[in-house]
């Protein structure tokens, strides 16, 4: 173990079954990080958007919507989660845990809970419970949650308790963002009043993040193992992001309500090539040169809440009148 941490019992199991499935990779099956590595990118932020954002242009608004909800609740619930527990990486807590270094560029920040497991089982367990009916496909889509899940661990990014915990976040707002809009749809104008109460939930947390919590500055060899200041940015540029996306679905199913099945079906597949284009293009270009470069937070919180209310309503709106204007 590492000198400058302290790690209760219940770790030392966890980084002997890390232990257990790093011997096999090295040894025999370090071919398959590329495979797994794969696997993962259900988890990351701009797939897990693509997939809400072609069901809510093109297949089913409402599921769409609760897509959204869940994938939006679930980022606002990990991202405090992780702030608050501020755990560390499993080759921090134990110098004999090697993760694929394949893996390792893409695992920045505190560890628990899993971001990765928490986003595929919000996101692939919502389909999962809206195709609850065809047994095969929702066994099929749990069976890749879990898939994901293990993943992490394979790769040796993420201990047992930060993947279950992960997985347990996103499956538990499966099921309650449908309560949530279920109550929601009784009354449309009760959409403004989950739009401001995330908002609340959203600013509030970043205040104590920001200046009520406190952290911890471990160091190797003169090196701070987790910056908290950039820890704190991350949140702030994906709480913007998340903002964004969930004030635009609820705006929308309140004011322009739309039913993606009345529009003809090359209409929503051009619909749903030209917006994901845009996804894949602006989400990677937002990773990887405002996230990761840490962008003044003045363009980078503005730009990621335009990027979430372009998608859920700003883009529904333009197509919607051009649907109207030329085609009917």
């Amino acid at each position: 173990m590492i000198d400058c941490l302290s790690n209760p019992n219940w770790i030392n199991p966890q980084i002997d079954f890390l232990l257990f499935l790093q011997n096999i990779r090295v040894n025999h099956f370090e071919i398959y990080d590329k495979f797994f590595l794969s696997i993962t990118v259900f988890g990351e932020f701009w797939l897990p958007t693509l997939i809400c954002a072609i069901t809510y242009w093109c297949i089913d608004f409402m599921a769409g919507l609760y897509l959204f909800s869940s994938f939006g609740l679930n980022a606002i619930a990990t991202h405090f989660f992780k702030m608050l527990a501020c755990v560390y990486r499993p080759w921090v807590l134990s110098n004999e845990i090697h993760p694929s270094k394949l893996a390792v560029p893409f695992a920045k920040g505190y560890s628990f809970p899993s971001g990765h497991s928490a986003t595929s089982a919000s996101v692939l367990g919502g389909v999962a419970y809206l195709l609850r009916h065809k047994k095969i496909l929702c066994t099929l889509l749990i069976c890749l949650v879990l898939l994901i899940g293990f993943s992490r661990l394979w790769l040796g990014v993420h201990t047992p308790q930060d993947v279950v915990c992960g997985l347990s976040i996103g499956l538990v707002l499966v099921f309650a963002v449908n309560k949530i809009i279920r109550w929601a749809e009784l009354n449309t104008d009760r959409y403004l009043y989950l739009a401001f109460i995330t908002d609340i939930i959203m600013i509030a947390i970043l205040i104590y993040i920001k200046y009520f919590s406190t952290y911890r500055m471990d160091y190797i060899s003169g090196k701070l193992l987790v910056d908290p200041q950039k820890a704190i940015y991350s949140v702030v540029v994906i709480y913007g992001y998340i903002m964004g996306l969930l004030n635009g679905c609820f705006l929308c199913r309140r004011f322009f309500p739309f039913n993606p099945k009345d529009l003809p079906l090359k209409n929503r597949i051009l619909i749903g090539a030209i917006g994901g284009i845009f996804i894949v293009s602006v989400l990677r270009i937002a990773v990887g040169y405002i996230i990761l470069n840490q962008t003044a937070l003045a363009v980078a919180m503005p730009v990621m809440l335009l990027t979430g209310l372009f998608i859920t309503l700003i883009y529904p709106i333009i197509f919607q009148h051009f649907n109207k204007k030329y085609i009917h």
